[in-house]
């Protein structure tokens, strides 16, 4: 077996030489940059649209359809375009996503229809729905140890990529206008889908079988409660995900982290220039705190999460969205102190709220859709992230609501009241696996694979 899966590795790639280490590395970096590409495809949006309102004569509510048209489907289509990963493979999957959402990018601006634009928005949501189940998917194939630090680090390419996104979008805009504003992000996106397409193969792909993920795995045993060692059917049900333990909180907590990320992306630059009286150039500048804060989030808490509580997450995630909420009350409280408080208190807020969703969306869910043989990985991961970024859609309506009728102190303690409720879902889902972990212990009938906990 193991000649056959050299030679197979020898045949379909030219890098024979390069170890197995090495190649998972290179797995990782593809990965990240192509993933990281996909938010140099949402991110313009934001910046170009003064300019589509006045070519294109639209109202507010008008340039609201826009954004509602890139990421309702982003949202809703991860749910049930996620089980592509499990069924065509992630390398396939995340190649035709790339690709199909460049070119519908490109063609964004070509013309001065409203409708085509609202057209070209929604097919690039349709195909960035699967981006990141299928990346979430490949990566638990390949590292099984320390698998929250590289899902930690990993989850950095959506902030990096999101401030990556705006500056280029920037710089398009004032050289080229906004109707090329996509084209240099496009052409990105489809390199990536090439040389994902031709570098990202997975094990099966290369002849061997996924690292082992069960009780004889290097994985702390602590970290997962397994259930039938027999009988390991799959589950098929859309429905069925719904029944795997800890996933209504999990997806709970997600929802309400996203809420609480977009507010601050859509709405954090007006907060500062109306209530703080910054300048629109300290506003803008000062925003980004909360996106640095978050990338650094994403890493640090992917080496938090293994040395905290004994290696356990979901206490260790708990406690970081608590904190998240203690933060945004800290940056309501001393907002009016100057602006080194106010970015101390951004960063903070964004390491804390995009730190525990790295994990909640991405190695947590892919863990249990891959115990006991559900393979449903990318499906629970689209499940998860899909349901959570409803957040992402609603949030605009929301927030706009309560800013006009409390104000922007009202917005604030809605956030923190959000983050509390997150934190208490995840405490409800640790003190429930703490128990499920002990039940299970005790029992030795054969259980449903339904029975699988994460961490």
């Amino acid at each position: 077996m193991d000649i056959l899966a050299e030679s197979h590795w020898v045949l379909i790639h030219p890098l024979q030489s390069m170890s197995k280490k090495s190649y998972r590395i290179l797995v990782f970096v593809v990965l990240w940059f192509g993933f990281g590409s996909t938010y140099l495809l949402k991110k313009p949006l934001g910046v170009i649209k003064s300019d589509i309102a006045e070519d294109l004569n639209l109202s507010k509510f008008e340039l609201g359809m826009l954004d509602t048209a890139l990421l309702l489907p982003y949202a809703v289509m991860q749910v049930f375009l996620g089980p592509l990963a499990d069924h065509q493979g992630p390398r396939k999957t995340l190649a035709s996503c790339l690709l199909l959402g460049g070119v519908s990018m490109a063609f964004f601006g070509l013309t001065n229809s409203f409708h085509f634009s609202l057209l070209m928005l929604f097919l690039c949501g349709t195909c960035l729905a699967p981006t990141w189940p299928a990346c979430s998917k490949c990566l638990a194939s390949y590292f099984d140890k320390d698998r929250d630090t590289i899902f930690g680090i990993f989850s950095t390419a959506g902030s990096v990529g999101g401030i990556c996104g705006t500056g280029l979008a920037v710089w398009t805009l004032n050289v080229y206008g906004w109707q090329l504003s996509y084209l240099l992000p496009s052409v990105i996106s489809i390199l990536m889908s090439v040389l994902t397409f031709g570098l990202v193969y997975s094990p099966e792909e290369m002849g061997r079988q996924p690292g082992p993920i069960g009780p004889s795995s290097s994985v702390d045993s602590s970290q997962v409660i397994t259930g039938s060692r027999k009988k390991k059917p799959a589950i098929k049900s859309w429905f069925g995900l719904w029944t795997i333990p800890l996933i209504l909180e999990i997806t709970l907590a997600v929802f309400t982290l996203k809420v609480v990320r977009y507010c601050m992306y859509m709405w954090l630059p007006l907060f500062l220039l109306d209530y703080l009286n910054y300048d629109k150039v300290q506003a803008g500048l000062m925003s980004t705190a909360f996106e640095v804060g978050g990338a650094l989030g994403s890493a640090l808490v992917g080496f938090l999460t293994p040395r905290l509580f004994s290696g356990r997450s979901l206490p260790t995630l708990c406690l970081l969205t608590m904190l998240s909420s203690l933060s945004l009350l800290l940056f309501a409280v001393t907002s009016q102190l100057g602006a080194t408080i106010n970015i101390i208190c951004l960063v903070l807020t964004g390491a804390t709220n995009a730190g525990p969703d790295s994990l909640l969306s991405g190695s947590i869910p892919a863990r249990l859709g891959e115990r006991n043989g559900l393979g449903a990985g990318a499906a629970l991961t689209g499940l998860v992230n899909g349901a959570g970024s409803v957040g992402t859609v609603i949030e605009g309506p929301i927030i706009g609501l309560v800013a006009h009728q409390w104000g922007w102190m009202g917005v604030l303690l809605l956030m923190v009241l959000l983050s509390s409720l997150g934190g208490l879902a995840l405490l409800r889902a640790a003190l429930s696996e703490s128990s499920l972990s002990q039940t299970s212990s005790n029992e030795e009938e054969e259980e449903d694979p339904t029975r699988s906990w994460p961490v």
